[in-house]
């Protein structure tokens, strides 16, 4: 017997039966024994609102148990901070209405507003905290005295639904988001090295290799977020962490040394092709065929077949590099010798950038071999203050935001209070909700729209099942048959990225709106009164996002490239520390927002990479600048022009581009050129390279920077 059985598994291809739409139905019924085990529960505890621990079931539930795990445990902390704060300022203000939805008001404020300045579901703990204070708060003004209870029970409400889930997605069939981030880290590794060899062979035109890395970035961001989640799956996960944040930025530093040295090239290679002076075109066609042997010996060590064993090929990935880094020394002085005095500078400038990138590299190939072969209770490789991740904070939108959550709860207690509306409250609360967490959205108004699609279809099934199932339902299994056909829609559509957000407003408001009680109380005009109410929350929230401050406005997106210049004047002028930590990531995430930005037109969504890009050229060089004359002080005739004239000028640059400011800005650099003559002793070459650099850069970027473009030095 026991033979049969083992022959029937292993002709069974479970694997096959967990991918696609088994996974699918896989996530609805964990999701329905969660939600239905919380509501059991909740029932058998006498909880006042068991609807609450389903229907935190709901929120919190996603595929992957590490997505659980941590969106539960910041739920956990926002409920907490939430009821705290409540129960604090009824002690405050225990008889003063006025002054009390004040206080609320500014405490949701403030919770919106740290929201906005942290991601992933850091920044859900943050709303969460703002709108748990709504909904234990605002029904005791009328009772006072049930403040305390109420707090008590929606904690335990809150902390049952978050149990059930974290205990159904960890123990039945877990999807692992840690195997999802290892299979990510190692197709992100693969596809790299396969486009850098590409992109050095002269496969990728120009267009696309800004659009491959523009792609590059958004994967970064992403595995970001995964990486932040991971940590609460176990203990390997949260011990590798730190090294998988290390080798997320050196992917993003080789990245852009890629694109670097690819703009450089493309540079030289349309000077080659112009009609200019003769002897200036054949000496820089010298110049781009002395750097395209170079990339020979680099490409080879890149054409490797990557399989399984991506590990091996990394670690000898990484000694190739160190070999070429090593012999390019004295390559560059063979390649100098037999170039013209004029174009040198070009050639420098190629070589350094060419060494730039293969260092690079070579840390990132380095750092995931020793990922692939570190033993998993050990972070050989941890991340130091250079390889934090630092996201795009705007205190004055961050503001903004707070201040509209805030408006929100004062408009909607205006209108509960003036009108008394029995369902006003539901109205006050969701509206405050809504606005809070989409303050951040890049799209606010498109999501809620979505949202209303599974507000009306809720609606429609919680009115039918509210009033003719629910009555003849006697017992739980009966209950759980009325529920579960309209749950496993919405938890279907949670399934399908398309359908998502209407999944998502499905399940809310079917389970808010048939509330489950024990005993249950039909109300057929009460639960008429509440689905208006969730309609006019959404309209509110509309209105707000529409007009204070709308996402893809001219003044928001204005702000943003304001904010995505300010990062070279930061490196201009800020201190160096943290600085490169901070130019390689804060501008990617800004990106990433600008590019999900709706309302803009085809030619902006086209130039705001170039802006991005120009923005982490030109704060590079600065930055490589600033550090080259940190650790080799160049002669005081030469620092006093860059540190304060140079540098100062080019700052005003970015925070005010124009023709005077460009001008200045150039003629600046032009003189610490003059000043700086490139046959200099060779200890000072790697300043006169970066100056050189930053020099041609500056000239290039004339047409986006507002200036006048000039002829080829």
């Amino acid at each position: 017997m026991n033979a049969m059985i083992r022959r029937f598994g292993e002709s069974v291809a479970w694997g096959d039966l967990l991918r696609g739409e088994g996974l699918a139905w896989l996530f609805v019924a964990k999701i329905m024994l969660a939600s239905l085990s919380a509501l059991w529960l909740a029932l058998r505890f006498g909880l006042p609102q068991p609807y609450t621990a389903m229907l935190t079931v709901f929120v919190v539930m996603r595929p992957q148990s590490g997505l659980v795990l941590a969106k539960s445990f910041y739920r956990a902390i926002g409920t907490l901070a939430g009821a705290a704060a409540i129960l604090l300022l009824y002690a405050l203000l225990p008889q003063q209405r006025v002054l009390f939805l004040l206080g609320l008001a500014l405490w949701v404020s403030a919770c919106t507003f740290g929201a906005a300045r942290y991601r992933n579901f850091a920044a859900y703990a943050f709303v969460l905290s703002g709108y748990t204070a709504c909904i234990i708060g605002l029904p005791a003004v009328s009772a006072p005295t049930d403040i305390f209870e109420d707090a008590v029970a929606r904690v335990s409400e809150v902390m049952l639904g978050i149990l059930c889930a974290g205990v159904v997605s960890d123990v039945i069939f877990p999807q692992r988001l840690r195997d999802a981030l290892v299979r990510g880290v190692r197709a992100r590794f693969v596809a790299f090295v396969r486009y850098s060899h590409d992109a050095l062979t002269g496969t990728y035109d120009h267009a696309r290799i800004e659009a491959r890395w523009r792609d590059f970035v958004i994967e970064a961001i992403g595995l970001e977020a995964q990486r932040s989640s991971t940590i609460f799956e176990n203990p390997q996960t949260r011990a590798r962490s730190a090294m998988v944040q290390r080798l997320n930025l050196e992917f993003m530093d080789a990245n852009t040394r890629l694109l670097r040295l690819h703009h450089w090239m493309h540079r030289l290679r349309q000077q080659r092709g112009s009609t200019g002076e003769v002897p200036r075109d054949a000496a820089v066609a010298a110049v781009v065929t002395a750097v395209e042997t170079l990339y020979q010996p680099l490409a080879t060590a890149l054409d490797v077949d990557l399989d399984a064993h991506t590990g091996e090929h990394a670690r000898d990935l990484a000694l190739s590099l160190s070999r070429f880094s090593a012999a390019l020394p004295a390559q560059s002085t063979r390649l100098r010798e037999g170039l013209p005095a004029r174009v040198r500078p070009d050639l420098d400038v190629a070589l350094t950038l060419l060494d730039d990138y293969a260092r690079a590299l070579r840390r990132y190939a380095s750092t995931y071999a020793t990922l692939r072969s570190a033993p998993v209770d050990s972070d050989a490789a941890p991340a130091s203050r250079r390889h934090r991740f630092v996201p795009h904070t705007d205190t004055l939108v961050d503001l903004v935001a707070g201040s509209r959550a805030g408006l929100a709860l004062l408009i909607g207690a205006a209108i509960w209070i003036l009108t008394a509306w029995p369902s006003g409250l539901g109205m006050v609360i969701l509206a405050t909700v809504f606005v809070a967490l989409y303050s951040s959205s890049p799209n606010p108004v498109v999501s809620l729209r979505y949202l209303v699609t599974g507000f009306l279809l809720a609606s429609v099934c919680a009115l039918f099942c509210y009033t003719v199932l629910l009555p003849q339902a006697d017992g739980f299994v009966m209950l759980s048959c009325a529920l579960v056909p309209f749950l496993m829609v919405g938890s279907y559509m949670l399934t399908r990225p398309a359908l998502a957000a209407i999944g998502a407003g499905f399940n809310i408001i079917f389970v808010d709106a048939v509330g489950v009680r024990a005993p249950q109380v039909f109300d057929w005009a009460g639960i008429l009164n509440d689905v208006l109410a969730d309609l006019s929350c959404v309209l509110l929230a509309l209105v707000l996002l529409s007009t204070i401050m709308p996402a893809g406005g001219r003044w928001m997106r204005r702000r943003m490239l304001h904010r995505l210049r300010g990062y070279v004047v930061e490196a201009c002028i800020a201190p160096l520390r943290g600085q490169r930590a901070r130019l390689e990531t804060a501008p990617r995430d800004l990106l990433q927002k600008l590019l999900a930005q709706p309302g803009a037109s085809a030619a902006a969504t086209a130039q705001t990479p170039r802006w991005a890009q120009l923005v982490m050229n030109i704060g590079r060089g600065v930055l490589d600048l600033r550090e080259r004359m940190q650790v080799a002080p160049p002669p005081a005739v030469l620092s006093e022009p860059l540190q304060h004239d140079a540098l100062p000028r080019l700052a005003e640059l970015f925070e005010r581009p124009g023709p005077g400011t460009h001008a200045r800005a150039l003629a600046s650099l032009d003189e610490a050129m003059r000043i700086a003559v490139m046959d200099a002793p060779p200890g000072r070459r790697p300043l006169l390279i970066q100056l050189h650099l930053l020099r041609t850069q500056l000239r290039d970027a004339a047409y986006t920077l507002g200036g006048e473009r000039l002829p080829p030095a």
